[in-house]
């Protein structure tokens, strides 16, 4: 009895490996789709991360802080949001040189004077611009201060404030945040902080190649960005638009339009194939983005 129950179990075994083996065979033997391309293909910065590109406006500080103090602050919230967030930040000095524009001379203006203070609604508008500029998802506003925290000689504290915008439309406020970072408690501060960004921000991929009319399509995003089997991405195409800024001028940025969805079925180290719906094929690119929350 034991002996045919386990050569039926290896029959099932070698039925289910037979069968996978086939979906993966007439996967690869389905004709590749040649064809239009999207108008704003991704770049080869974009294809070599799954994270979203978020900027930081210059950090603000308030007075009697240390520079040691300050780095490690700003350092710490920074690591997590890349970690848990899956958020790349961009170098600083983009930021700085587009401050240092003519059309962003008023923004740079207000955060010297107001020191992020208060997350003003016009400075808020003006950064937001910014951000379209510099095409990234998300910037960030953040203000370090002492800590009215009473701590151990041998400890110190900073009491960091920050909110994270995602500037393509709709604009919005994904997060706003506060709280007392006490250095001798950093790990326990990381793992909260942490907490309150993952799976908040998704991962991005693109469309790199389709086959059979985009029935099946493959992204550049797999397991080690902790993408799973059956899990549902949308599509998106992207696009240039003009927009008016608030000083009068123009200012040309990215923005996305949803045009479809995909569901992960066969998801490797590096990259995922997808399936799409009927209904979305027609429209659907390669280079089309595609973000899995």
């Amino acid at each position: 009895m034991v002996k045919k129950f386990l050569l039926g179990a290896v029959f099932l075994l070698l039925l289910s490996a037979a069968g996978c083996q086939q979906k993966q065979i007439m996967l690869m033997n389905a004709p590749l789709d040649t064809g239009d391309k999207v108008p704003l293909p991704p770049t080869d910065e974009e294809l070599l991360t799954s994270k979203s590109f978020v900027a930081f406006i210059p950090v603000q500080y308030a007075e009697n802080l240390s520079r040691y103090h300050k780095a490690l602050s700003v350092s710490f919230v920074q690591s997590v949001l890349e970690e848990y967030g899956d958020l790349k930040i961009i170098d600083d000095i983009r930021v700085s040189r587009a401050l240092n524009r003519s059309e962003f001379a008023k923004l740079n203006a207000d955060l010297k004077r107001s020191k992020l203070r208060r997350f003003e609604d016009e400075l808020v508008k003006k950064t937001v611009e910014l951000g379209k500029w510099l095409r990234v998802r998300y910037i960030v506003l953040m203000r370090v201060q002492p800590s009215p925290e009473k701590v151990d000689s041998n400890d110190w504290s900073t009491y960091i404030r920050f909110r994270i915008i995602r500037v393509e439309d709709p604009v919005k406020n994904e997060l706003n945040h506060e709280f007392t970072f006490i250095f001798s408690e950093s790990n326990d501060i990381w793992e909260e902080l942490g907490s309150l960004v993952r799976g908040r921000f998704p991962l991005s991929g693109f469309i790199i190649e389709s086959r059979a009319n985009r029935a099946y399509v493959r992204i550049n995003i797999g397991r080690k960005n902790r993408i799973k089997d059956e899990q549902e991405c949308k599509i998106f195409r992207r696009v240039r638009k003009k927009i008016k800024g608030s000083n009068g001028g123009t200012i040309s940025s990215h923005e996305v339009n949803r045009i479809g969805q995909l569901q992960l079925f066969r998801v490797q180290e590096d990259f995922s194939w997808g399936k799409v719906p009927s209904k979305f094929r027609e429209v659907i690119r390669q280079g089309d983005a595609v973000r899995c929350y």
